[in-house]
């Protein structure tokens, strides 16, 4: 019986209680609920009725009421009514309810739909759990013959094609859609809507092409980035041999079925997940799968339980691993969406992507703005009307102000820098999806690592030697420069590549080598030692190869010397087995000596030794013989070998920059916890803390805030299956910190998409993390990740600069606009006046503070929190005191205008020149942030803020000279004096902001001089 059941959905707490609790029912075989689906297994006695189970369930709901679930109100029941559905007999679709109800009477179904169902149902089954005979039976296969040429195209049109769940390509109109998708654009929007009303058909215009330009550079940055993208996540077709009518054949990878038999042999991908029915020395690596390095050793006869994990499931090969070692044949139980890649791909499509800081920023800024706007409109009304203003004239200008008070620069400002931002990214590798994500990146507070493929290269390299003799059986770090004449090293490297099945092959770049990751790392290493790989398979040519199995934890080829008098056996395993089976040991001068009790102690704790360091140790031996001899006691111990997954080139180096910018690395990985700590220790992952590990089997016994508490502390999680680096993910979430993570492979794509930022790294990264990363490393250059950082703070940071501009800018204007309608008979600005004021500056001067350089040391200071909004209490109280400043020097000039015009267009002039003079001049005030004190910088060190401002002013200086300009804005001709008055009460604003700024710096400078952790830009 199959149930979906609602409230199991992301409920492993209710999920685990379902389990144990049926599980102990009479009757009840097996019983398997999964958070990740909602759906639940049950294999009963087929003597037991439906209802009775339906009763089990309920009464498990109860006690999984009691520790926090919801007992759910409603589910579907899908259940075969007896056990011989499994093997090929038509399913049934029953319906039941919670209450336990007896069910509709069973109706047949269409072949077809019996197909459908058993294949649902499949997806469910424990297949590990299962007798290799009861599997074939259930897909009905043949193991000897395969399927027919008919049977497997009536299936493929049953199941269809055996293809993952692939992401659609963001469409046009979803991506011109997303520029427009923000509040400050939409007040945007509404001002031009305004000024259409009240006859500003030029600002309508003007700002209407301003969120065109800003939707055309957002539109063709991510369309860019979207393309690169589509180009890399291509699935690439290939072709799997398996068994039909017989024979083996090539086939393509989507036309495989359940019931199909796979042949496996070195190097061959899986391409569908499958239940081994032969194997011999069969060993997969899974790490794109499970996230675990080392290779996994495969057997048919393997007994698993039902619940246990994806790693550990031996009798299993999983669709996206590929064969090392060994050969044998698989029956194919899942396809497509329904494998267990399939499965995860699923699971990241239904985990929700977060918004990026700046997008939760930008709209909650636009809201703040709108309600600001809307305030100061009113009391400018309302204090027009109270002396005595016209009601329309006040409405006019009040729905002017309006549109004044909507900084028009800041979606340009920001839309420009990101991409701006994401195109220089692009030019180190680092493709960016979406322009958020660049300033993400500065925002991070956790980074979580997968370790293998990521922090490592997936690929095994030699590092250690451990030999028998004079120097006294020192561990020997590779390479070593040693006389090639050295017998024992160079025995040891003949019996590697000798007891091995790696191929050569030569291409343009020279010798390719394709085996398993350990043996090709052996015959590279031969090979650099001077050992020819093609004449000594020619002068030793094999005889015979016995692969490892669970008894026998080593390999053995035999050879012939081409006479065919002398018989060699190269052995390569598990030293403690090979060593057990030798009597003499190898002295580096080629000498034999027995091999006694002590010294094959002292061998064996060597080797732990190196094992204990985290590498993967192999112990060599061989033994040369006349032929027709007993070899077993001839047996010679040559050495041992530690081998490992190298670290990347920039791990550390990476690692010690995300400490000093206070951003925490965390490893998150499937792999053991010796090997996970080995790598952790060596790039330095915990800083100047003590190294926490944290097995994955101690998650389940953990609440979600306890979890949470204990995520913030520890530096690695070991042997974590995909679902749990997932909750990983969700409990830094939880603890409100902004987590990013790193991954390659299929197993990481749940937590990538239910990270703030995901990150993808290398072109060879699993197809399900680059669907749903972020941004994506096209070159395995980790070190780029922490110029992504230090790009996103700098955009952060000139952001905030423009943010700034644009407020204390607008505030001038409004509180100018506030005095003049509470004076009695004093001249208004005119809403032209505003309109215009509005677009010469706040447009250009906003994107040239948007273009500000990096400021020293922002890669020294922690990142922001997630609570801290985009300008804090004192950003916003310091420019409210700026924009004052400018206000009172701008009033100033106005009443020069007065006393010497009275009301009147002279003195609007006046009042105009001033406050674009001050503004002006303030955008060079804004170029400090939070970093540099401010005597640090030159005033006009920016060289595209002074290209804006020059070209400001000189729009400022066209209605002066152009008559119909002049009569639009309803301004005259300044006179010199007027002139000189406007400068200097620019200037006197500039000069009290920068006294206002040297004052506030003051203790941030003091802070920021600690030179022990400072990077600069």
């Amino acid at each position: 019986m199959r149930i979906e059941i609602r409230q199991l959905f992301r409920n492993p707490e209710l999920a685990a209680e379902l389990e144990t609790t049926l599980r102990g029912a009479e009757h009840v075989q097996t019983a398997q609920a999964s958070s990740l689906t909602g759906r639940m297994l049950i294999t009963f006695d087929v003597s037991l009725a439906h209802t009775q189970i339906v009763d089990e369930v309920a009464a498990a709901w109860r006690r999984g009421h009691q520790i926090g679930a919801a007992v759910p109100t409603r589910r579907k029941v899908v259940a075969p009514t007896r056990p011989a559905s499994m093997n090929g007999a038509q399913s049934n679709l029953v319906a039941g309810s919670a209450t336990g109800v007896e069910p509709k009477r069973p109706r047949l179904a269409s072949k077809a739909i019996a197909r459908r169902l058993q294949s649902e149902a499949h997806t469910e089954h424990s297949w590990h759990a299962m007798p290799v005979e009861a599997v074939v039976a259930a897909v009905a296969s043949d193991t000897q013959h395969g399927l027919t040429s008919e049977e497997a195209r009536r299936r493929l049109e049953d199941y269809g094609p055996n293809k993952g769940f692939a992401r659609p390509p963001t469409g046009t109109l979803a991506l011109v859609g997303r520029q427009f998708a923000s509040l400050p654009v939409g007040l945007l929007l509404g001002a031009s809507a305004v000024s259409l009303l009240t006859g500003g058909v030029l600002d309508a215009v003007v700002t209407l092409v301003v969120v065109g330009l800003n939707a055309a550079i957002g539109y063709g940055t991510e369309s860019g980035s979207e393309r690169i993208i589509r180009g890399m996540t291509q699935r690439q077709r290939f072709s799997v041999p398996v068994l039909r009518e017989g024979i083996e054949q090539l086939i393509d990878q989507e036309e495989l079925v359940p019931g199909d038999v796979l042949i496996l042999r070195p190097s061959t991908v899986v391409a569908a997940d499958a239940r081994l029915v032969e194997a011999d020395g069969l060993f997969t690596n899974e790490a794109l799968l499970t996230g675990e390095s080392e290779p996994v050793e495969k057997g048919p006869t393997e007994r698993c339980s039902a619940g246990e994990v994806l790693s550990q499931r031996r009798n299993m090969v999983f669709q996206g691993s590929f064969m090392v070692n060994g050969c044998g044949r698989a029956v194919v139980v899942a396809t497509g969406t329904r494998t267990q890649t399939g499965r995860i791909e699923a699971a990241a499509q239904e985990v929700s992507t977060p918004r990026t800081p700046l997008e939760r920023d930008l709209d909650k800024l636009g809201g703040q703005l709108a309600i600001s706007s809307l305030v100061a409109c009113g009391a400018f009304f309302a204090a027009g009307s109270w002396r005595g203003r016209t009601w329309l004239s006040m409405l006019k200008s009040a729905l002017a102000l309006a549109v004044a008070a909507v900084p028009e620069g800041l979606p340009a400002t920001a839309t420009t820098t990101l991409a701006l931002g994401l195109r220089e990214l692009r030019r180190k590798g680092v493709i960016v999806r979406r322009l958020e994500a660049v300033e993400g990146l500065g925002s991070l507070q956790v980074i979580c690592f997968d370790k293998t493929g990521t922090l490592t290269l997936n690929r095994m390299r030699l590092e250690r030697l451990d030999l028998a003799g004079r120097d006294g059986g020192v561990a020997l770090t590779w390479p070593v420069a040693l006389d090639g004449a050295r017998s024992s090293l160079r025995r040891l490297f003949e019996v590697a590549t000798l007891c091995s099945e790696v191929a050569l092959s030569e291409t343009s770049q020279g010798v390719a080598l394709s085996g398993s990751p350990t043996e090709t790392a052996l015959v590279e290493a031969a090979i650099a030692f001077g050992i020819d790989p093609p004449s000594l398979n020619e002068a030793w040519p094999r005889t015979r190869l016995e692969y490892r199995s669970e008894q026998r934890r080593f390999m053995a080829s035999y050879h012939k010397d081409r006479a065919g008098r002398c018989t060699l056996v190269a052995i390569k395993g598990d030293p403690y087995q090979v060593l057990s089976r030798c009597r003499r040991v190898m002295q580096a001068d080629g000498t034999m000596s027995p091999l006694s009790a002590g010294l094959r102690r002292e061998l064996a704790s060597r080797s732990n030794d190196l094992a204990g360091s985290g590498l993967r140790v192999l112990g060599f031996a061989f033994a040369e013989v006349a032929a027709n001899s007993r070899i077993e006691e001839r047996l010679v111990w040559v050495g041992a070998a530690g081998l490992k997954d190298p670290v990347v080139d920039g791990a550390k180096a990476l690692v010690a920059r995300l400490h000093r910018a206070g951003v925490r690395p965390v490893m998150i990985t499937g792999d053991q916890a010796a090997t996970a700590e080995s790598v952790a220790k060596e790039i330095g992952l915990s800083g100047s803390e003590s190294l926490r590990v944290l097995d994955s089997t101690a998650l389940d016994r953990l609440s979600p805030e306890l979890l949470s508490a204990i995520a913030q502390r520890a530096h690695v999680f070991a042997r974590v299956p995909p679902t749990k680096k997932l909750h990983i993910v969700h409990a830094l979430q939880s603890a409100r910190l902004t987590v990013g993570m790193i991954g390659d492979g299929f197993n990481d794509a749940p937590a990538l998409k239910a990270a703030d930022i995901a990150i993808a790294v290398g072109t060879g990264s699993a197809t399900a993390a680059r669907d749903v990363a972020d941004v994506i490393i096209a070159e395995k250059g980790l070190a780029v990740v922490a110029d992504g950082i230090g790009q996103g703070r700098t955009i952060l940071s000139n952001i905030r600069k423009s943010v700034h501009y644009l407020l204390s800018t607008n505030l001038s204007e409004i509180l100018v606009l506030l005095v003049e309608a509470i004076r009695q008979n004093d001249v208004i600005e005119s809403p032209m006046e505003l309109l215009w004021l509005n677009l010469v500056t706040d447009v250009l001067p906003s994107l040239g503070l948007a273009l500000e350089p990096s400021e020293q040391f922002v890669m020294s200071l922690p990142p922001r929190s997630v609570d801290e909004p985009l300008l804090t209490a004192g950003d916003l109280r310091h420019s409210a005191v700026e924009g004052a400043i400018i206000a009172a020097t701008t009033l100033g000039a106005h009443g020069y205008g007065l006393a010497r015009y009275g009301a009147g267009q002279q003195t609007r002039t006046v009042t105009f020149l001033s406050l674009v003079t001050a503004q002006l001049l303030h955008a060079l005030t804004c170029r400090h942030d939070r970093f540099q004190p401010l005597g640090g910088r030159a005033l006009f060190g920016n060289a595209p803020l002074n290209a804006a401002i020059l070209v400001s002013a000189g729009l400022q200086v066209l209605p002066f000279v152009v008559p119909p300009l002049r009569r639009l804005l309803g301004v005259s001709s300044p006179q010199p004096m007027d002139v000189g008055v406007a400068a200097l009460s620019g200037f006197a604003a500039f000069a009290a902001n920068e006294s206002l700024l040297a004052y506030r710096t003051t203790g941030q400078a003091a802070d920021n001089a600690t030179p022990a952790n400072i990077e600069p830009a």
